[in-house]
């Protein structure tokens, strides 16, 4: 029985830690024993009151508090040349790391991956040091405790799902956190939006994880008009809102439709003049962090800005810094902002967008910003041209971070799951998508691999290890892909 089949081992494990934290180098532990890994989740407190009928006590509800530190601790010998562990005085990340054959010294080849964010060693102690009579091995043991929760994937599996949608879908998005009195997960619910031609676009649905995808009831736009970018908001306790946005089209209304009953009806909303061709230029044009900040990066160089869950937008530049078209915009919080144009520009904010202003270009070469994503202190660029790049000083410096294939094609999408985990789309010249993971904050990516398709457009992350995938037609439908760790 292989091991990919089997019950795992420490043969086949490995530690490795990342000094510098997130998107820097990790190095390979080689003679090193980890002990448990312990994840306190929150301890609950039962609420109870006296049963008079039938004596005692009946518990009627629960509290849970907070979750505490990651605990665990890693023994290991002593050389006469410090390890790794030995030189950390700051927090790291630890990765646990087990393989299916193949050497342990390769990070990416792993099966499961276990990683404890933002460590720090709390204790250390030395054995074996000195024996009047035996002859001993000095050991080292070192205590450490980890931010929670646990980061916990394995090896990934993209399978194409089922729809009868026969045009391109732009974008999509997930909005189903986890509700474990109703049973949901993340990565139930999903919208995706798809083109038209000659007809209405759709938007596409999912409630039970991607088994069935349907058309809502009613479609956003009038005849012949894309869908090209959603996001969803909460607007109560009950209430989801899905806001979608139009293709920008030269001469005519630009315009956002929401929908407060799961697209049953939906509310039109203008922007920008009758004619001015403001509006959606790709799938990742609208971004919000909550009803009170959502933002769509328009064509033209202008960025508009809701504060009350898209029903009203004011313009926050309007082509002055730029006139080129808008193609992707990301914030990292309220504040700390980022929107990428066509020919390498790039403007940025730091007061929620109430100012924005041009940082540096990327390489100078004239391609598109097709992505801006943001994951801890770091901006990260998908561009025209098949080139990854990241900065961590807002865009006044980049560096480009290579992967296999890396200088052809587009990156057309990036999204992450936490500062170590994330995923990227990257289409080839033909173009023929490919779905790229990283475990370590971008320092290295691993291709999925991935379903037959004509091009990819767009993800959304549901929750470590669960993406969805969408994109061009291939076999005469719409291309959706769940990426699942099973």
């Amino acid at each position: 029985m292989s091991l990919k089949d089997g019950s795992l081992n420490t043969r086949n494990s490995a530690l490795w830690v990342q000094p510098d934290g997130p998107n820097t180098k990790p190095e390979f532990l080689g003679c090193h024993d980890l002990g448990d890994i312990v994840e306190p989740s929150g301890s609950i407190t039962l609420v109870r009151c006296m049963d008079k009928k039938k004596g005692g006590w009946k518990t009627v509800g629960s509290t849970q508090a907070p979750p505490d530190a990651v605990t665990t601790s890693i023994d290991s010998l002593t050389f006469a040349v410090r390890d790794w562990l030995e030189k950390l005085s700051c927090e790291f990340n630890l990765y646990v790391l087990t393989r299916n054959g193949g050497e342990a010294d390769i990070f990416e080849n792993y099966i499961r991956a276990i990683v404890l964010n933002n460590a720090r060693i709390t204790s250390r102690s030395d054995s074996g040091l000195v024996h009047h009579e035996e002859e001993q091995t000095s050991m080292q043991s070192r205590d450490i405790e980890a931010w929670p929760p646990v980061i916990r994937t394995g090896e990934l599996t993209a399978r194409r799902q089922t729809t009868s949608e026969t045009l391109a879908l732009n974008d999509i998005f997930t909005y189903s956190p986890l509700d474990c009195e109703n049973r949901i997960k993340p990565g139930d619910k999903v919208i995706a939006m798809a083109d038209a031609s000659g007809y209405t676009g759709n938007v596409l649905q999912t409630l039970d994880a991607g088994v069935n995808w349907a058309e809502l009831a009613a479609d956003p736009f009038a005849t012949g008009k894309n869908i090209m970018s959603g996001v969803a908001v909460a607007i109560s306790d009950t209430v989801v809102r899905l806001i979608v946005a139009k293709e920008a089209t030269g001469g005519q209304q630009g315009q956002i439709a929401y929908s407060d009953d799961n697209g049953a009806t939906w509310n039109l909303v203008s922007i920008g003049g009758a004619s001015a061709g403001h509006g959606a230029v790709t799938g990742r044009s609208l971004f919000a962090l909550d009803q009170g900040h959502i933002w769509l990066v328009s064509a033209l160089g202008y960025i508009y800005f809701s504060y009350d869950g898209g029903v009203s937008w004011t313009a926050q530049t309007s082509g002055g810094l730029t006139t080129k078209n808008g193609l992707s915009i990301a914030f990292q919080d309220e504040n700390y902002g980022m929107a990428g144009f066509a020919d390498d520009v790039i403007l940025y904010t730091t007061n929620g967008g109430e100012t924005w202003a041009l940082t540096a270009a990327v390489s100078g070469t004239g391609n598109d910003v097709l992505v801006v994503s943001a994951s801890g202190d770091f901006w990260w660029l998908g561009m025209e041209g098949g080139t990854m790049w990241y900065s961590r000083d807002l865009g006044a410096t980049w560096t480009q971070r290579s992967f296999t294939g890396s200088g052809s094609g587009d990156i057309t999408d990036m999204a992450w799951a936490n500062d170590c985990i994330g995923y990227a789309i990257h289409n080839s010249s033909a173009p023929v998508g490919e779905i790229l993971c990283t475990i370590n904050g971008g320092y290295s990516w691993k291709a999925i691999t991935t379903p037959t398709n004509a091009g990819l457009n767009a993800l959304t992350v549901a929750d470590d290890s669960t993406v969805y995938v969408a994109g061009e037609v291939q076999g005469g439908t719409a291309v959706i892909i769940k990426v699942t760790w099973d």
